[in-house]
């Protein structure tokens, strides 16, 4: 199994969660939820998108499929009812609420219903006139498009958009780098996955470039979370076990030296990308250890990890030659037979 089998369906919501949260989500983004509440100023509304945020970065699914139905309708209203002054941020508010409902869509594998999200998005973040915002967008619909399997695609909307927007390293801000890297990351991702090793190593250096220029792990309103040398390191061991290389993610792994700096869905997946590579590298003991590390930092979002359930599939026929404490919980607290 490569790295490559891993990208699948993960699991959704719970039953009930299913028939009441995604319900109302689905309402949301097809515009069709009750609009006639009483409007919000978008100003008052655009703190809570940072909000947003964190739930998303913390792997806090639940709480946040059943927040963004009333987000998505009253960002909806604040659009229709804004002052001519006020549009633009009002567009903005909205934009960045329906990438983050695209994002959580994609983690539920709804990923169609994720592309309408991102229409949307798009739409607003047009209006909203911040040429940063709409390639912020397409970041995540090459993301949405990776998950789906179409990598040329992915890879082409990352690439074109980057390149639209290169910044001069020697000028641009943290915005700018921010932005520009993470579409380089799903750029690196998509030629990941479609096995072009050598093209995604280019493009990881490229985001070394940027990553260089900032120096640390700052964060970009855009972004929702730090870019730097820990995002590059990351990416870099991610394209080692697509490669086919699990000791030479391990050896990569040694030198990302802050995954904490990370959101903890970001540094739980990570970390499930370190247990991939272990399990494929024998090293059995460790990759359990690693796993729980990881469930620890980000619960909630373990089990919509594919990945998650393919290590732990792979490592319980092992227990009848290897001592693994602690896995037979693990799998049972996942779900999974034992």
């Amino acid at each position: 199994m490569t790295a490559s089998d891993l990208v699948g369906k993960p699991r959704g919501l719970a039953t009930g969660a299913e028939d009441s949260e995604m319900v109302q989500l689905r309402r949301a983004v097809l515009g069709l939820a009750d609009l006639d509440t009483n409007p919000v100023a978008a100003r008052t509304l655009q703190p809570g998108v940072a909000q947003l945020w964190q739930l998303y970065w913390a792997g806090s699914y639940p709480v946040l499929a059943h927040a963004l139905p009333e987000r998505i309708s009253a960002a909806r209203v604040a659009v229709s009812t804004a002052a001519k002054a006020d549009q633009p941020i009002a567009a903005t508010v909205l934009a960045e609420t329906l990438q983050i409902t695209a994002a959580l869509l994609a983690h539920l594998a709804h990923e169609d219903l994720a592309h309408l999200a991102l229409h949307g998005a798009k739409r607003a973040a047009e209006h909203a006139d911040d040429e940063l915002l709409e390639a912020a967008q397409q970041a995540t619909r090459s993301w949405v498009l990776s998950r789906q399997g179409l990598w040329p695609e992915a890879e082409h909307l990352a690439t074109t958009t980057a390149e639209r927007i290169e910044p001069k390293l020697s000028t641009a801000t943290v915005d700018q780098l921010a932005v520009w890297g993470e579409l380089l990351r799903y750029a690196a991702v998509a030629l990941s996955r479609s096995g072009r090793h050598s093209e995604a190593a280019e493009v990881i250096q490229l985001m070394g470039s940027a990553a260089a220029r900032l120096g640390d792990d700052p964060v970009s309103r855009y972004v929702g979370m730090p870019f730097g040398p820990t995002v590059v390191g990351m990416r870099a061991v991610d394209a080692a076990i697509s490669a086919g290389q699990p000791r030479q993610a391990l050896i990569r792994a040694q030198h990302v030296e802050h995954p904490d700096r990370m959101p903890p869905a970001m540094h739980a997946r990570y970390l499930l990308n370190v247990a991939w590579a272990q399990t494929i590298d024998m090293r059995s003991g460790e990759a359990v250890g690693t796993v729980l590390r990881a469930e620890k930092i980000a619960p909630e979002a373990l089990p919509h990890q594919s990945i998650a359930r393919a290590i732990v599939a792979e490592l319980l026929p092992r227990r009848r030659t290897q001592r693994l404490p602690g896995l037979r919980a693990l799998a049972q607290r996942m779900g999974m037979d034992t």
